[in-house]
């Protein structure tokens, strides 16, 4: 059963925000993409994970 926004159990964070690297010694952000979750995105400066900054 869905308990989120969006039926997301939760984990929806909602249109705006931003992504961060996960690496520390680059630390580049950028806006988040509507519908593409962070965590799918590659940082375009050094290629780690990217995450939804809190």
């Amino acid at each position: 059963m869905p308990n989120g926004r969006g039926g997301m159990r939760g984990f929806a964070m909602g249109p705006d925000g931003e992504c961060i690297c996960t690496d520390p010694k680059c630390g580049y952000t950028m806006s988040h993409e509507r519908a593409k979750p962070c965590y799918e995105m590659k940082c375009p400066k050094c290629g780690s994970s990217m995450v939804r900054k809190s």
